[in-house]
C-alpha cells in the first residue's frame, strides 16, 4: 500500500510539473526547431551563391552569411549543404571548396580547399554525415572525408567507378553511396564502408543516376534525371543494396527525393520542348504500398531545385529555384505561406533543430 501511494505521489509530482496552462498539455523536453538555413547556388559562373536563415520566432529570412562574415563571398554554385552537431558543410562546387561555418550564427569557422585531382579542380557536389566524419562527392573521381574537429582531408583512391558523382547518403552510419551520373552518361551507385572509408562494390542502375535518400530501415531510394540520349523521364527506384538490384516505381517522375516516415517527397522540373519554358511538379509517395499523390501537378515557370522535409514536424519544404522562395506545406499536405526573396536560385534548406528550453 505505501509503494502505491508513493508511485501515484511520484506521478501527480510528475505532471504538477509537465503540465502547462494550454488545457493539459503535456511538455516533454526535447528538439525544437528554431530555423532553417536557405542555400542559394546562384548564377552559374558568377560569384553569388547565397545563404539566408528563416527564424520561426520572427517569421522572416534573412541573408546570414553576409551578416556573419562581412566582406566575404559565400562562392560561386553552391551545391549543397548539411548540419552536422554544431557545424553547418557547405560545398561550393565552381569554387571548389567546402564551407565550414557555426550552425548558430553562420560565421565561417574553415575554408576548405578541396585541391585538384589529375589536374583538375575536384568540384565538391552532395555531402552526407556519418560516424563522426562529413563526406562530400566530387567530380573528380574520389569521395572526400572530412574531420570535424581538425578538418583534415583525405580521399578514396583516384578513378575506378566514379563519375562525375552527385548525390551521397550514409546507411545506418556503415555504408556510403554514392551515384555517379557520368555527366549525364553515368549508370552506376557505389558502395563505401564507412568504417574503413574503402570501396565496396558497384551496382548498375539506369542512366543518370542523382539523388538518393533513406528510409528508416535503411532502404536507400534512388532518383535518375532524364535520359539525355534516349529520352526517357525521370523515374524513382528502390534499390537493393545485397543483391546490387533495383526496382522502379511505377509512374512517379522525380529529380530530388527527401523521407520522412514513409513518405516520399519528390520534385521534377520539365521544359518547353519549343520555349524551353520550365515547369514543376511535386508528388507524394506511400513506400508501404508504392501508391502516388500528385502535391503540384505542374507549375508553369517555376524550377523546383530541391524538396526537404523537417523530421521534427513533418513539414515539407519546396526550394524554387526560378521565383527564389520556398514553398511550405504541413504535415497533411495544406499549403503554407512561402518564404519569398530568400536568396539567389535557392535550392534546398538545413534545419536548426535545438533542446527545447
Amino acid at each position: 500500500m505505501k509503494k502505491i501511494n508513493l508511485l501515484l505521489a511520484a506521478s501527480a509530482a510528475l505532471l504538477l510539473f509537465s503540465c502547462n496552462d494550454d488545457g493539459g498539455k503535456i511538455d516533454i523536453p526535447g528538439l525544437k526547431t528554431q530555423g532553417y538555413y536557405i542555400l542559394g547556388e546562384g548564377t552559374f559562373g558568377s560569384e553569388n551563391s547565397t545563404l539566408y536563415y528563416y527564424d520561426f520566432s520572427t517569421k522572416t529570412a534573412t541573408d546570414r552569411f553576409t551578416t556573419a562574415n562581412p566582406g566575404v563571398v559565400l562562392g560561386n554554385t553552391a551545391n549543397d549543404m548539411k548540419i552536422y552537431g554544431s557545424k553547418l558543410y557547405v560545398a561550393v562546387d565552381v569554387s571548389n571548396k567546402v564551407l565550414v561555418l557555426d550552425a548558430a550564427s553562420g560565421r565561417i569557422l574553415e575554408d576548405i580547399d578541396m585541391g585538384q585531382a589529375d589536374g583538375k579542380n575536384r568540384e565538391p557536389r552532395g555531402i552526407a554525415c556519418a560516424a563522426g566524419k562529413v563526406f562530400v562527392s566530387t567530380y573528380s573521381g574520389q569521395v572526400a572525408r572530412i574531420d570535424t574537429t581538425s578538418y583534415a582531408v583525405d580521399y578514396t583512391p583516384y578513378g575506378g567507378s566514379f563519375k562525375y558523382s552527385e548525390g551521397i547518403a550514409e546507411v545506418s552510419e556503415r555504408t556510403l553511396c554514392v551515384a555517379n551520373a557520368g555527366y549525364g552518361s553515368g549508370n552506376t551507385v557505389t558502395m563505401i564502408d564507412i568504417p574503413s572509408f574503402t570501396v565496396t562494390g558497384d551496382m548498375t542502375v539506369p542512366t543518370n543516376p542523382n539523388e538518393l535518400a533513406v528510409a528508416g530501415d535503411g532502404t536507400v531510394y534512388l532518383a535518375t534525371w532524364m535520359d539525355y540520349a534516349t529520352g526517357a523521364p525521370a523515374a524513382l527506384h528502390k534499390l537493393n543494396l545485397m543483391n546490387k538490384t533495383y526496382t522502379t516505381v511505377p509512374g512517379v517522375e522525380v529529380q530530388r527525393i527527401a523521407i520522412h516516415g514513409q513518405k516520399l517527397y519528390g520534385v521534377n522540373t520539365t521544359y518547353d520542348a519549343t520555349t524551353y519554358a520550365p515547369s514543376s511538379s511535386l508528388v507524394k509517395v506511400d513506400l508501404a504500398d508504392g501508391s502516388s499523390e500528385t502535391m503540384i501537378p505542374s507549375k508553369a515557370g517555376a524550377s523546383f531545385y530541391g524538396v526537404n522535409v523537417n523530421p521534427l514536424s513533418g513539414y515539407v519544404y519546396v526550394s524554387d529555384g526560378s521565383a527564389n522562395e520556398v514553398l511550405v506545406f504541413d504535415e497533411k499536405g495544406t499549403a503554407q505561406p512561402a518564404v519569398t526573396n530568400a536568396g539567389n536560385g535557392v535550392n534546398t534548406v538545413a534545419f536548426v533543430n535545438k533542446i527545447a528550453k
